[in-house]
């Protein structure tokens, strides 16, 4: 399945890239995108996506908490955002 993954704020410093496509398998759950990322950027990554309170993920414009969490199914062509917090001014 083809998954376009969007990056902000720091996840896109830590890529270089504010979207790209990912190739996971049929049946996959944003956990396992997640965790693919995980493994391609590293651990500055993985700290971001786990640890940063705030960090909204929307799956197709909706809030992965109202699909399942992290074990919310993905289909081909879904759109996944991850917008960490934004802070300043």
């Amino acid at each position: 399945m083809n998954i376009e993954v969007l990056f902000f704020g720091k996840l896109r410093e830590l890529t270089a890239v504010n979207r790209r496509a990912v190739v996971v398998k049929d049946g996959s759950k944003l956990a396992d995108l997640l965790e693919h990322l995980n493994e391609e950027y590293g651990a500055g990554f993985r700290q971001q996506v786990n640890n940063v309170k705030g960090l909204r993920i929307l799956i197709n414009g909706r809030e992965y908490t109202q699909l399942g969490g992290k074990e919310a199914p993905l289909k081909d062509g879904d759109t996944v955002v991850l917008l960490p917090p934004i802070f300043g001014g």
